[in-house]
């Protein structure tokens, strides 16, 4: 390339490049003068605006000043203070009406046992009228008589008439001119001649309801025994709960009696025969039978003498006095006895005391079992149930225990010719003794599959002890041992994991 062309293509760019910029300058001076424009545009509006919003203000300023000065005015034209009239100047209030008086409690209608509302207003129980009302019937020697009762106590008592009596006491307002077979059918008590047999039923009574200030206050029967209140109409109004519901039904001594109480305490006066008597719910303070069969649930029962009894009892305390013969099953109860000649029992979880025995038998799981005096024999099997027998009389010929996992106590002072056959793994036997290997009595062939077994489970129980460093000679004991020329007192015994005192 030569150099006129360098020259002239040089002379060329500068020529566009000059000409570029001169057209962008054009560019930027024409808009410069737009954008200022709108930007005055818009504060001139903003102005605007802010100028009519400071004349609203000012417009509401001007109203509210003129609120203002009218209230001050008002205020201004009020009298002052000291030409108010004294507040002793205005009339009094009038008074206002006696208040009635109600008693503490308003849900039932003995208000504390004092008071009673008969429907229109209430009124002390203690001017309140009472009589005592009665029913008799004649019975032959033979009849059966039953009662069945219901929440209230009743009151037995024997004698040597030939009839029934049944007495109560009535309280009433008014003259109370009801008979005494009408206030029966009020207290809702029945005697009736049944062919052979005589009931007599005691229910509850019906309750009742009042108004007042446009409340409605009932109750439904007597509750906690209370007495009923009624009008002189014979209605039930209320009830007194100082005083219980009690009663007393006379009958002889020499018919069988049948009692089926509920939710009340039944009390026997004087000897009888023959007596049934279900209890639920509810005390029996009795005294002395011939022949009692008492069924007792969640109950205390406490009788007297019984020549022979069969008795059924779970969750309460029976105390009775000396038994002939006795066929007992109970459970999570207390049994307390005198002396006993003869007792058969089943018992689960109860605790035994018996002050003295000639024979006992039966089975017995957990609980206890105390016997301070033995005369004759004692035959148990039971599991985890502890036997303590405080005194064994020189008199005792037999005593066969079976047990599990229990503490036994059978002291040999006094017994001066026995014979023992104990057999118990995992036991300890306390003793005034020489133990001697137990002779191995001869067993069915059938059983011999069986006794291999049990040897097996011995001979295993034996290693662990050992691996423990145990004495597995303790821990399986059979033995026998004789105290004087051995043929007083025989004791078979039978118990695993249990301590054993001779002593």
């Amino acid at each position: 390339m030569n150099k006129r062309n360098f020259f002239l293509q040089t002379t060329l760019a500068l020529f566009g490049l000059a000409m570029m910029v001169q057209v962008h300058a054009q560019s930027i001076s024409s808009t410069a003068p737009k954008a200022a424009n709108q930007k005055q545009k818009a504060l001139s509006i903003e102005n605007q605006q802010a100028t009519q919003q400071m004349k609203i203000l000012a417009e509401m300023d001007a109203k509210n000043a003129q609120i203002i000065r009218g209230n001050l005015g008002a205020l201004a034209a009020l009298p002052p203070m000291s030409a108010m009239p004294p507040i002793a100047a205005m009339p009094a209030m009038p008074p206002m009406p006696p208040m009635a008086e109600f008693p503490e409690r308003m849900e039932t209608p003995e208000a504390n046992g004092f008071t009673y509302f008969n429907g229109k207003n209430f009124t002390n129980a203690d001017d309140l009228k009472s009589k005592e009302v009665s029913q008799e019937m004649a019975v032959s020697k033979s009849a059966d008589i039953y009662i069945e009762n219901t929440s209230r106590n009743i009151v037995i008592k024997s004698w040597d008439q030939p009839k029934v009596k049944i007495t109560t006491t009535v309280y009433f307002e008014g003259d109370g001119k009801l008979s005494d077979e009408e206030w029966f059918e009020k207290l809702n008590i029945t005697l009736k001649n049944l062919g052979t047999s005589v009931k007599i039923k005691s229910g509850s009574i019906g309750g009742g309801s009042y108004t007042m200030n446009g409340t409605t206050f009932g109750w439904t029967g007597q509750p906690n025994n209370n007495v009923a209140i009624f009008n002189g109409n014979g209605e039930n109004v209320g009830s007194k709960s100082n005083i219980k519901r009690v009663v007393t039904i006379y009958i002889p001594n020499s018919n069988k009696l049948d009692v089926e109480s509920k939710y009340a305490d039944v009390q026997i006066s004087g000897k009888i025969n023959n007596a049934t008597i279900d209890l639920t719910n509810g005390n029996l303070d009795a005294e002395d039978f011939t022949k009692l069969y008492l069924r007792s649930k969640y109950a205390n029962a406490s009788v007297g003498n019984i020549a022979n009894a069969e008795i059924e009892f779970m969750n309460g305390r029976l105390t009775t006095g000396n038994i002939d013969d006795a066929d007992l099953d109970s459970k999570y109860s207390t049994i307390e006895m005198a002396l006993v000649k003869n007792l058969v029992f089943r018992s689960t979880n109860d605790e035994y005391e018996i002050e003295g025995i000639d024979h006992l038998r039966g089975r017995k799981n957990y609980g206890n079992l105390r016997i301070t005096k033995l005369y004759a024999s004692l035959e148990l099997d039971g599991t985890n149930s502890d036997i303590k027998v405080r005194q064994i009389n020189s008199g005792v010929n037999l005593i066969r225990i079976d047990n599990k996992y229990a503490d036994i106590r059978l002291p040999l002072r006094e017994v001066k010719n026995y014979n023992i056959n104990y057999s118990g793994p995992f036991s300890t036997v306390y003793g005034n003794f020489e133990k001697l290997p137990l002779k191995e009595e001869p067993k069915p062939a059938s059983k011999d599959k069986e006794d291999k077994l049990s040897e097996e489970i011995r001979s295993v129980n034996r290693s662990v002890m050992r691996a423990y460093g145990g004495d597995d000679r303790n821990n399986d004991t059979r033995f026998s041992a004789v105290g004087g020329d051995g043929k007083g007192l025989k004791i078979e015994m039978k118990c695993q994991n249990c301590t054993v005192d001779f002593k």
